[in-house]
């Protein structure tokens, strides 16, 4: 079975803020990152997975033009939840892709759905940007119900689109949502 990253419909609605990385949050970013698994799910594989490669990917994912990478916090606890990026950012047609990932403690809790709202909120006001784009993994329903209960709508599918880790190919949904009325 594999994991599943997003919740679906939450009972009660968690309270999030998006900022930046700090040094404490290498500890859960790095051991999101390790996990295989997850990263298939999350339609990626990391080429290294040691210290220096994961700073490194950090620094990437903070520089990238355009986009975002932001850890999602828990305003209760003031803990780190998970993070949330914006890539592939086309700057003349103001469009990127939006991404969430969630510590396995934090799924089921409210936490996905109101990370993705903020999300779409910093794509539109912070970044300029007129639409996100998501692309899930067929088989991960939690994340599909959760991308269309916020407004995104299914717009193609992408066969044979990914191959994980285990060499396993995998169908891809390809999701969308405009981001005028942010």
């Amino acid at each position: 079975m594999r994991p599943q990253v997003m919740e679906s419909h939450a009972p009660h609605q968690a309270s999030v803020r998006l900022r930046p990385v700090v040094d404490g949050d290498r500890p859960l970013l790095f051991s999101l990152r390790r996990d295989s698994a997850l990263q298939s799910l999350l339609l990626t594989v990391a080429d290294a997975t040691d210290d220096a490669a994961l700073d490194a990917w950090i620094e990437r994912r903070r520089s990238e033009t355009g986009g975002a990478f932001l850890v999602i916090e828990d305003q209760t606890s003031g803990k780190a939840a998970g993070y949330v990026q914006i890539t592939q950012v086309h700057l003349r047609n103001a469009t990127g892709y939006g991404g969430l990932v969630l510590a396995e403690g934090t799924r089921g809790l409210g936490f996905g759905r109101a990370a993705l709202a903020e999300l779409a909120l910093h794509a539109s006001r912070v970044l300029g940007l007129r639409k996100l784009m998501a692309e899930i993994d067929i088989d991960n329903a939690a994340s599909v119900g959760l991308h269309l209960s916020l407004g995104y709508r299914e717009v193609g599918l992408l066969e044979a689109h990914f191959t994980d880790a285990n060499g396993i190919t995998r169908d891809v949904l390809l999701f969308e949502r405009r981001l005028e009325d942010e």
